[in-house]
């Protein structure tokens, strides 16, 4: 963390003067600040600095590329105003202020999170350092401007006009919001409140879902909180081209626009999507833009309170989608799969450089601290972590803090030792499993690193342990290596799945606890099942004890539980694709379910629309007539049902379809989910003159930046494309790079690509990689490698069952 020369930020006047034909802007900013040191060091990226003065006297002033600095002399050495002249490129680089394109129009926008405020104007890009904002811009009059807060005032001048807003409260620079374009927008009032929906042009959705979901989410965490939401209107703005999934913005949130463009189109698993989404940026209102970490290594604090948030406020607006179902599956999994590798990362990681920021936007600060923090919940209770949460956001609020406040707040509330267990699970990288055994009147407990490659090692967790005995829920904390209760008989650990780590049982006691425990919910089985499925991966039980486990429970009809089995066998297909037993597997269990559940029917759950789709993309992997049926639809593919969709496209690429029909329906299309479905699916296309085809849309830019590694994954999912992926993989993450600046997707991609291209070609895998051995891609490049063991060693045994 380098060092910034000044005490204190207090306000920035930006002007910014928009050219919307040359792509670029001249600009004008005037910075109050409090310090006293002969150099002042800015942020910047990319910018052409004309003048610089302090306090009306012209100064001298250098640009230090490589620490992306602008250096200023403060001869004077004391409190003042420093005003700069500068100027600066739009692109398409989808961070910083930049360019996203429609099929008509161009919309200027930004995306500031973690570093890219310095490549619109010269700042101190860094969270503690927080300011008022006070935003005027110029451009076209026939053009819309949108930013964090309202308009105080706007005039016209011929062709030209200039929009002001009036002025943020204190915030941190990634928080600021710019949009220039031409929109469509509908809202709704709530209290004192307005919710804005805003869309390019043509682009605005039918549906007022997102409106009213925004809505109730706001008064839950009002009422949650026990704090109002700090500014006088709130966008919900559609972006064309994104590189995440949503900004929370301060004011003016920015979301892909598949998240609220909601249709007769929409799946129901996007529907739900959206409403995360949604509750996720909004909870990020109080919980990272009123209190803001202090700096990048708690960042996770941020991203796993609003994962947390979002999923417990939905829980309370829309029962019927068991949101915390979701949770565990989208979120928690993710987590334990990552964090089950060797190099895996804390969740307090350290942070250094802009590299750095990116890579932990990953599974472990969302997901990994979102499942701790649940975890904690249930440790001191929902009253007591609600009510800590609200004393931490009432001392820090428009300021900074760090990750031990908010654990002194919980613990000053509930008197129980919070501090001490967050401490080791922020800190210590990796999670544990806690083997089971029965003594002669206890029940005895060990407990270990679980590495799903394998190994030992000595680390232990304090684990807020709850467990199943008889009908009640106990709780202990497990502090040490080894542990006991009282008791006897069937004992289950991990009630409801709250807690983040791993259990391992004899195969007696499964037998027991699914056959005797009548009481278990869908977590409690959920867990169940992907416990058995990393022990298998893992070497603790071979393939033949696997399947035998996952035979017990599944006839569950709960959805999470078929969702997590279709998942686990679709791996496995993934893993080895010509095992036999496998395929039987999988087609015994789809036909099982798909029978019971029958076609879709009106006000079914929507839980098990998603549930039968899951199904339905399993089947057709191992069921040739199936595939057969399902491919004859893709005619008609705007007809079918939007749960249905996406295995129809799937079955057509099987089933010896052409590129060109599948092109002809993805120009068709209307949304980017049905988009993006078909594009998925022509990575399973059979042909190579296909896939190079649609190789080529990508390299044409005729799919969206966004969407291209959806593309590269499909392509690597299919063994029928796994050499021409294999071949065109340096490709696909040098072209990641380029368009993803500072961003953690081109190493996610290459981490979900790399074990499943490896296997068969172990060698030639390790040979490739080391062309990627850069100081973004270098854990990942070790992650894949480990990975690929583990595939490679679960295709072996299933090759032989």
């Amino acid at each position: 963390m380098r060092g910034c020369f000044i005490t204190q930020i207090h306000n920035y006047g930006i002007f910014l003067n928009i050219d919307s034909e040359k792509l670029s802007y001249n600009g004008k900013e005037t910075i109050s600040f409090t310090g006293s040191d002969k150099e002042i060091r800015l942020d910047s990226v990319d910018l052409s600095i004309q003048s610089v003065r302090i306090s009306g006297k012209e100064t001298k002033f250098s640009i230090i590329p490589e620490e992306q600095a602008l250096s200023v002399e403060n001869s004077a050495g004391q409190d003042g105003t420093l005003e700069i002249e500068f100027s600066g490129s739009i692109p398409r680089l989808l961070t910083g202020l930049y360019l996203a394109k429609t099929m008509d129009q161009n919309i200027f926008t930004t995306q500031f999170e973690s570093t890219g405020a310095r490549r619109m104007f010269p700042c101190i890009d860094h969270p503690d350092y927080k300011a008022t904002f006070d935003i005027s811009v110029e451009v076209d009059s026939n053009l819309d401007v949108i930013s964090n807060m309202p308009k105080s005032n706007e005039e016209i001048n011929g062709s030209r006009k200039t929009v002001k807003f009036q002025k943020t409260p204190r915030m941190s620079t990634y928080l600021l919001y710019l949009g220039v374009g031409k929109f469509d927008s509908r809202s709704i009032k709530r209290k004192n409140t307005d919710v804005i929906m805003a869309a390019p042009k043509g682009g605005l959705t039918v549906s007022d879902f997102p409106l009213e979901i925004a809505s109730k989410v706001l008064d839950y965490f009002e009422d949650y909180f026990g704090i109002d939401f700090a500014l006088p209107k709130v966008h919900l703005i559609s972006v064309p081209e994104f590189a995440a999934g949503a900004m929370e913005n301060w004011g003016a949130i920015t979301f892909r626009e598949v998240y609220l463009s909601i249709d007769e189109s929409t799946s129901s698993f996007s529907y739900k999507a959206t409403g995360e989404v949604i509750a996720h940026e909004l909870a990020h209102q109080w919980f990272g833009n009123l209190v803001t970490m202090k700096w990048w290594n708690d960042l996770w604090l941020n991203e796993s309170f609003a994962t947390f948030m979002s999923y417990k406020a939905l829980s309370e607006i829309q029962p019927e989608w068991d949101t915390f179902g979701d949770m565990v599956l989208l979120r928690t999994e993710g987590a334990l799969k990552n964090d089950s590798l060797k190099d895996t990362h804390p969740i307090d990681a350290d942070v250094k450089s802009p590299d750095d920021i990116a890579q932990i936007f990953d599974e472990i600060s969302y997901g990994k601290g979102a499942s701790i923090l649940r975890m904690i919940e249930g440790y001191v209770g929902a009253e007591n972590f609600r009510d800590g949460i609200r004393k931490y956001l009432q001392d820090n609020k428009y300021g900074n803090a760090k990750g031990s406040d908010l654990w002194s707040s919980i613990e000053h509330v509930s008197g129980m030792p919070v501090s001490k267990v967050m401490e080791a699970w922020i800190k210590i990288k990796g999670y544990p499993v806690v083997e089971v055994s029965h003594g002669k009147d206890s029940i005895d407990l060990k407990q270990e690193q679980f590495l799903v490659s394998g190994g030992k090692t000595s680390q232990i967790w304090p684990i807020p342990l709850t467990y199943y005995q008889g009908d009640s829920v106990e709780s202990m904390l497990l502090d040490a290596s080894q542990g006991k209760f009282p008791g006897k008989g069937p004992v289950k650990l991990n009630a409801n799945y709250s807690g983040f780590y791993r259990t391992l049982y004899t195969s007696e006691q499964f037998e027991e606890i699914v056959s005797g425990m009548k009481h278990l919910t869908n977590l409690d089985l959920w867990g169940l099942a992907n416990d058995t499925y990393y022990a298998m991966l893992s070497g603790r039980l071979n393939a033949t004890e696997y399947v035998g486990r996952i035979r017990q429970i599944w006839a569950s009809t709960e959805p999470i539980v078929i969702h997590e089995i279709a998942g686990e066998l679709h791996s496995l297909l993934l893993m080895s694709p010509e095992s036999k037993s496998i395929q039987a597997l999988a087609r015994e269990f789809s036909q099982l379910h798909l029978n019971r559940l029958g076609e879709k029917t009106k006000g079914e759950s929507i839980n098990t629309s998603v549930a039968r789709g899951a199904l339905k993309a399993l089947l057709i992997l191992v069921d040739d007539q199936y595939a057969s049926s399902q491919s004859k639809k893709f005619q008609d593919y705007f007809e079918v049902d939007p749960d249905e969709r996406s295995s129809v496209a799937l079955s057509f690429a099987l089933k010896g379809g052409s590129f060109s029909e599948m092109y002809s329906m993805f120009e068709r299309s209307k949304t980017d989910e049905d988009r993006t479905r078909i594009l998925s699916a022509m990575g399973w296309l059979k042909k190579v003159e296909d896939l190079e085809m649609a190789l080529d849309l990508i390299r044409t830019g005729k799919v969206k930046k966004q969407d291209t590694a959806r593309f590269y994954t499909a392509a690597s999912q299919s063994p029928a494309s796994r050499k021409f992926m294999f071949d065109n993989m340096e490709y696909a993450i040098r072209q990641l790079r380029e368009v993803y600046v500072a961003s953690r997707v081109p190493s996610r991609t290459l981490e979900a690509i790399g074990p499943l291209l490896g296997i068969g070609r172990e060698n030639a895998m390790k040979e490739k990689l080391g062309q990627f051995k850069t100081q973004d891609m270098s854990v990942s490049v070790r992650k894949v490698q480990e990975l690929l063991t583990v595939y490679s060693r679960a295709s072996k045994n299933f090759s032989s069952l």
